[in-house]
């Protein structure tokens, strides 16, 4: 019964080293559980997120894949390619200034981009791979720029001596199972525990039956030991930061704000804001200025009116008094002449 609790801990422990699809003659390893740029860094460590070089590399990843997919469908893992926030994208180079997190290096023999990363020097972006798998190979992949709080499966590129130490380790901890009477070959000795967004496992000290369960941050564990994922924009920390829409993604939540055409946009909206606000200031302005103009118009030919219509009556007033005069005139011109 030991040796079957002992070999029991074996796969347990080679599980808490890694959650992993992985071709043993290589050093890449698939892992299958989600996780943001920054935390998939941390799980690869000491070894880094897998580089994709020169063309015997990307063979290598693209044949890992194929051989840990079990069915056709579209994949996304992140890879170790990240563009810092004070460095810019530069459209003419591979790596579109982009660089490999295991030496700082741009080197690529063999790149495709799925997808460009838009014009940015303030802005940290990352990169993940993705494709689609038709069941027995990968048909299509490139590179895809990505919010670094992002979640996705990745791929770890672990060095020899890293990987041997490893397997070393397990080795030399871990006595050689014996059979256990009225176990069939080949029988699972137990189950594996899958835990999504856990970050680690350990055994309680307390009871070897227990395990210890570490969420990831943006995770809680709930009354049967699962991590389930916080929503941060209902009422938590998202809905206070973010200025515009909060969206909750698996782990974290994106500040996010939509432009006239319905889509997400990452970065702040001030830009978009203020170009949008430009835009309806001048669709209101330039009604605004030509109902003046006209307004302003109708107000001169009024005064103008007016005061043609006041300079006719004037005249019309002078011209009466002026013959009433020359009537008077008239009239006693001619009562003079009569007394004469």
């Amino acid at each position: 019964m030991a040796s079957g609790l002992s070999s029991c801990w074996i796969y347990l422990w080679i599980f808490l080293l890694r959650n992993m699809c992985a071709d043993p003659a290589s050093r890449y390893i698939v892992n299958r559980f989600q996780a943001s740029f920054d935390q998939a860094m941390k799980v690869c460590s000491p070894g880094s997120l897998t580089t994709l070089t020169t063309r015997q590399e990307v063979a290598n990843v693209l044949a890992l894949i194929s051989t840990s997919l079990s069915s056709p469908s579209k994949f996304t893992f992140w890879v170790g390619l990240k563009k810092g926030r004070k460095n810019c994208v530069v459209p003419n180079l591979p790596l579109r200034g982009f660089r490999w997190m295991e030496d700082g290096s741009e080197d690529s023999e063999w790149i495709y981009w799925t997808e460009e990363p838009r014009g940015t020097c303030t802005l940290t972006v990352c990169a993940a791979l993705t494709g689609e798998f038709n069941g027995s190979v990968v048909t299509s992949w490139g590179l895809t720029p990505a919010y670094c709080k992002a979640t996705y499966q990745f791929i770890c590129k672990l060095t020899v001596q890293t990987h041997e130490d490893i397997e070393t380790t397990i080795a030399s901890v871990t006595p050689e199972p014996e059979p256990l009477v009225g176990l069939a070959p080949g029988s699972d000795l137990c189950r594996h525990p899958l835990i999504t967004g856990s970050r680690s496992l350990s055994l309680d000290p307390d009871n070897s039956s227990r395990i210890h369960v570490e969420c990831w941050s943006g995770f809680y564990k709930d009354t049967s030991g699962n991590c389930v994922d916080v929503d941060k924009c209902s009422g938590g920390v998202g809905s206070a930061t973010c200025k515009h829409t909060c969206l909750n993604v698996e782990g974290s939540y994106r500040c996010i704000c939509l432009d006239k055409n319905g889509k997400h946009h990452d970065e702040a909206c001030a830009d978009l804001e203020t170009a949008e606000n430009g835009g309806s200031l001048s669709g209101i302005l330039v009604p605004v200025l030509v109902a003046v103009a006209t307004l302003v118009v109708l107000v001169v030919i009024v005064a103008v009116t007016v005061k043609c219509c006041l300079m006719r009556r004037s005249r019309k007033k002078k011209a009466e008094k002026m013959a009433m005069k020359t009537k008077v005139s008239q009239d006693s011109f001619a009562t003079a002449i009569e007394k004469t």
